[in-house]
C-alpha cells in the first residue's frame, strides 16, 4: 500500500524536493509533469469528486465486503471523498485477486437519499476525461480503472478503460499489463489526444516512484467506434509491448500510420502515409498497398 509520506507526495508536489518524493533525479521532469496531468491527488484529497468505474458499486456501512450494504450506485455516478486523517491506517483489502483501499465517501444515490459509507477501491475510477469523441456535441465520459476481469495469477495484471454515453456502458478496452490498484503504488493517468493528422488518440498510463522510477504509457487509436492498442511500452527500459501501424480514414484520404516518439512536451508523434487520396472516408483499403507499405 502507498506509505503516508507517498501519499502526501502525490498531493504536495510543488512543496517537497525530489528526494522527499522518491524520484530519481534524472525523472524529476517527468514526475512533475506527470502529476500535474493526473488526477491522482484526487484520490486522496478531502471532499473531492470521485466517480463510480463498476456497473453497481456497493456503498457498505463499514470497510469490508462482510459489511451491510446501504446503497448500490451506477457506473459514471459521482461521490464526495472523506480523506482519512494523517498517519491513520487506510483500511485495505483484496477481491478478485486485487489489493486496494476503501474509500470513504459520501453523496446521495440515484433516488436522492443521502449516505455516508465505504466503496471498495476497485470500483472507483483511477482517472477520467469528459471528451466529445464523436464531435457530436455531446461529450462521452471516459474512465480507466482497475480490470473487471479477476486476477488468476501474480502477473495476471490488466487496467480497463471504459467509456460511458448518457449514463451507459458502451465500450470496455483491456489495457494488458497496466496496474492501477493500489498495491502496485503508481500514480495512473488517462488522457485523450487529438493528433495533427485529424484522428483521436487514448492514453492510458501510470509512473511509479521510488528507488527505480518506472513509467508505462499505452495509446489506443479511436476509430469512432472502437479502441486498438497501436502503441504500448515501458519507457524507462525502452521496453516495448506493442507497436502497431493503424489504418486511418478521411475525407483527405486514407493513411497508414505508426508510433514514431514522444516530443518534449509529453505529446506523441505519429508517423503517417498516404496511401489513398480523396475518396469515401469508410472506403475499404487495398491489403496489398498495406502490406508493401509495412514491409518497408
Amino acid at each position: 500500500m502507498k506509505n503516508t509520506l507517498l501519499i502526501s507526495a502525490l498531493i504536495s508536489v510543488q512543496s517537497l524536493n525530489a528526494q522527499g518524493r522518491f524520484v530519481s533525479p534524472q525523472f524529476e521532469d517527468d514526475y512533475d509533469w506527470f502529476q500535474e496531468q493526473s488526477q491522482v491527488d484526487k484520490l486522496y484529497s478531502d471532499n473531492s469528486t470521485l466517480y463510480i468505474f463498476t456497473e453497481k458499486a456497493a456503498v457498505r456501512q463499514g470497510p469490508c465486503q462482510a459489511s451491510a450494504a446501504i446503497t448500490y450506485l451506477p457506473a459514471g455516478f459521482s461521490v464526495q471523498n472523506i480523506a482519512y486523517a494523517d498517519g491513520y491506517y487506510f483500511p485495505e483489502d483484496e477481491v478478485d485477486g486485487y489489493g486496494d483501499i476503501w474509500y470513504h465517501v459520501y453523496g446521495k444515490d440515484a433516488v436522492g437519499q443521502s449516505f455516508v459509507g465505504y466503496i471498495w477501491g476497485a470500483s472507483i475510477a483511477k482517472g477520467w476525461r469528459f471528451e466529445d469523441l464523436d464531435e457530436d456535441g455531446k461529450a462521452e465520459f471516459l474512465m480507466l480503472g482497475v480490470s473487471s476481469q479477476a486476477r488468476k495469477g501474480l502477473r495476471d495484471i490488466k487496467a480497463e478503460i471504459r467509456i460511458l454515453q448518457n449514463g451507459k456502458i458502451q465500450l470496455q478496452q483491456q489495457v494488458p499489463g497496466l496496474c492501477v490498484f493500489e498495491d502496485c503504488e503508481t500514480s495512473p493517468l488517462l488522457r485523450v489526444i487529438h493528433s495533427p493528422q485529424g484522428f483521436t488518440i487514448v492514453e492510458a498510463s501510470t509512473m511509479a516512484v521510488g528507488c527505480w522510477a518506472g513509467i508505462e504509457k499505452a495509446f489506443f487509436y479511436w476509430d469512432g467506434y472502437h479502441l486498438q492498442r497501436v502503441y504500448h511500452a515501458e519507457y524507462t527500459t525502452h521496453h516495448e509491448f506493442a507497436n502497431e501501424s493503424f489504418v486511418v480514414n478521411s475525407t483527405s484520404g486514407t493513411q497508414l500510420c505508426q508510433y514514431s516518439h514522444e516530443d518534449e512536451s509529453h505529446v506523441p508523434v505519429w508517423k503517417c502515409k498516404t496511401i489513398r487520396a480523396g475518396g469515401d472516408s469508410r472506403a475499404a483499403i487495398a491489403m496489398g498497398d498495406i502490406a508493401v507499405l509495412q514491409s518497408r
